[in-house]
């Protein structure tokens, strides 16, 4: 019996931690009304970057997100918006520069090179990666 009761509560902590972040990103994502693709891809206006690269990245967030057509920002912290941990983080990095079609530098360049943190930290970490062969 008490083993059920464990096993409710254990139930009841994970749904109820569900519906609390479905909550907190619907509540982000209306507090962003009227915001979308456009105002993200404006914040990286004269760098250089494509702009289907961008929307590459943009879709990829939105479909982290519990919301649909989650408006993105180029400023979001991965970890505090999305929830991503490092190796989230580190998994988004490796999907996005395969579908960008770019190799990571190696070891000994990355030590030079400014951490990743928010979205548009990610977006210029793949610009300065080179193109696969």
């Amino acid at each position: 019996m008490t083993l059920l009761y464990l096993l409710l509560c254990a139930v009841a902590i994970v749904l109820g931690g569900t519906l609390w972040i479905r909550y907190s990103h619907r509540k982000l994502a209306a507090a962003r009304t009227g915001e979308g693709f456009n105002e993200f891809a404006a914040h990286f206006a004269g760098e250089g970057i494509p702009l289907f690269r961008l929307r590459e990245v943009y879709t990829y967030f939105q479909e982290w997100m519990t919301v649909h057509d989650f408006p993105v920002r180029a400023d979001d912290d991965c970890c505090d918006v999305y929830g991503m941990c490092a190796e989230d983080l580190d998994d988004a990095a490796n999907d996005l520069a395969r579908t960008w079609r770019v190799k990571f530098p190696e070891q000994s360049e990355l030590k030079h090179m400014p951490p990743v943190r928010t979205v548009g930290d990610l977006v210029r970490f793949l610009k300065r990666c080179r193109a696969q062969e």
